[in-house]
Order: structure tokens, then C-alpha cells, then sequence
């Protein structure tokens, strides 16, 4: 099984990466290293630096490393900035987990699942 995580370089994403790996799973990390740290990824993953809002980036991924399942943790959480910037929030929260979803619905049947967590 591979498992796209985007937002696999921060703190939860990370340990989910590491989680995976240590079950036997294949897992690519989607991150553009905003808050995430690339060193936080296992070596065994593959990782692609992007933005979860890039759908063509996520289809081309998807597609090239036959991904099965997506876990989705790019998201945005810090209260102060939500409240500041609440548009930045939603694009990225909102919106962009659309972008997710819908890659994950053009490149075809072969999902097994695609979760999004908060």
C-alpha cells in the first residue's frame, strides 16, 4: 500500500509518516515547508515539496508513485492567525482540502480511502 500524507513534514504528519513506515507501508509526503521540517521525514519516504493546493502537482504525484490512500494534514491551526487572517484560513483549510479531494477523485477507482483530519 502507498500513502500520500500531505503535511507529512510537521508535527503529526511526521509521526503518522513514521507510523506508516514502520507497518511496511510505502508513503510519499506532500510539503511545502512552511512549518514543517523536511528532517522530520523518514528517509524511506519519498517526498515531493509542494502545496496541497496545487492539483496538478498532487495528480502528476499521485499518479507517478501509485498512491492507494491519502491522509490529509496540511492544514493551518493557529487561532490568533485565524482570527487575523480569517481568508488565509479558509483557502487553506477549505479550499485547498478540495484541491485534495479532487485529485484524489481524478486519478480514478484505485483508492482505497482519503481522509482529511483537522
Amino acid at each position: 500500500m502507498t500513502t500520500l500524507v500531505t503535511g507529512g513534514a510537521g508535527y503529526i504528519g511526521s509521526h503518522t509518516v513514521h507510523a506508516l513506515l514502520d507497518r511496511g507501508d510505502s508513503v510519499v509526503v506532500l510539503d511545502d515547508l512552511s512549518t514543517g521540517v523536511r528532517a522530520q521525514v523518514g528517509e524511506k519516504a519519498a517526498f515531493v515539496k509542494g502545496d496541497a493546493g496545487d492539483q496538478a502537482l498532487l495528480e502528476n504525484t499521485i499518479k507517478a508513485h501509485g498512491v492507494d490512500a491519502v491522509i490529509h494534514f496540511a492544514r493551518s491551526i493557529v487561532v490568533p492567525e485565524s482570527v487575523a487572517d480569517p481568508l488565509a484560513y479558509y483557502q487553506n483549510n477549505v479550499v485547498k482540502s478540495r484541491d485534495v479531494i479532487a485529485a484524489c477523485i481524478a486519478t480514478g477507482e484505485g483508492f482505497k480511502s482519503c481522509h482529511a483530519y483537522p
